[in-house]
């Protein structure tokens, strides 16, 4: 027994904590659910908490972030037997206005076993965040124009989250690429749509603001014919349409459905700490110029957009 508890406290034979989940995607705002075990080891052991981080990881241009956007905490403290199985039920309802996962963005959660005088239990779970039915009949529907999502989308500009498309079909020589930022709306949802044309001087922008209703967005040809009518009437009419990037973020940053929206005050801060301390670095060692660290500041905390 005293051979058990002290290979017990060095990790060996000690308690395990395991969470499962019933499945590894969600969508935006739905429930997440599943069990916490902890499956008890070869002697009795006290253990002081338990806590199951939700984290998300996100790459704003060249810089990885990783911010905790909810803390869970179970039981206080209890006794677990030798094999001993004790379960509990875990749920956590996901916010309608996170990012979604993509090649920059990933969650996933952290539980930790806290078990006193011992080696503590983590366990790692990744769950995959996808659009809600109606924001990805607007990704299949441009599929059908199409458009094909480029492996750089889903990214965070500091503000929301960004989707982009190349033409391979539809419009193929008129546009470069195809840009939206979005907010769910319980009435529909609202683009600001970004159309990259080709010109003599190389590339014109012209953006507009799109309203889809929910009817539009629960017919699937009607969306792929409104959405198609709308491209080709930009195109053909770049002139008419042009709206500024600040004042649709301005509109919709009180909106709970805009995506990428609850990323901004996980991790401002992280951000622009770490800006500070680069800058204070490269005054100690002169290695970077301070108007790069300058510029960074610039694009997460709201710079002049590029018309």
């Amino acid at each position: 027994m005293v051979f058990k508890k002290f290979m017990a406290k060095l990790g060996k034979g000690a308690a395990q904590v395991d969470l499962v989940l019933d499945n590894q995607e969600y969508m935006l705002g739905e429930q997440v659910n599943g069990e916490l075990i902890i499956q008890g080891g070869t002697i009795e052991q006290d253990i002081n908490k338990i806590d199951v981080d939700f984290l998300m990881n996100v790459r704003v241009g060249e810089h990885e972030h990783t911010a905790l956007i909810h803390r869970f905490q179970f039981h206080d403290s209890f006794k677990i037997q030798p094999s001993e199985r004790k379960t509990f039920p875990f749920s956590y309802d996901l916010p309608q206005n996170l990012l979604l996962s993509g090649y920059s963005v990933s969650y996933y959660f952290i539980t930790h076993l806290d078990i006193a005088g011992g080696v503590d239990s983590t366990d790692r779970d990744h769950i995959h965040v996808t659009p809600p039915q109606r924001f990805q009949n607007i990704l299949t529907a441009l599929g059908q124009l199409g458009f094909r999502e480029k492996y750089g989308s889903r990214s965070f500009d500091g503000h929301m989250q960004e989707f982009e498309f190349t033409p391979t079909s539809f419009l193929k020589d008129e546009v470069q690429e195809v840009e939206f930022v979005a907010a769910i709306e319980e009435e529909g949802i609202r683009l600001l749509l970004e159309v990259d044309l080709y010109s003599f001087t190389g590339e014109k922008e012209v953006k507009r603001e799109v309203w889809l209703e929910n009817q539009i967005l629960d017919d699937p040809d009607q969306l792929v014919a409104y959405l198609q009518q709308i491209l080709a009437d930009t195109v053909q009419n770049p002139s008419v349409y042009y709206y500024d990037k600040k004042h649709f973020y301005h509109k919709i940053s009180g909106l709970s459905g805009a995506i990428g929206a609850f990323a901004v005050g996980l991790i401002a801060a992280e951000i622009f700490e770490e800006a500070l301390e680069e800058i204070f670095e490269d005054e100690e060692t002169d290695e970077e110029s301070p108007d790069e660290d300058e510029g960074f500041l610039e694009d997460f905390f709201g710079g002049d957009e590029e018309d």
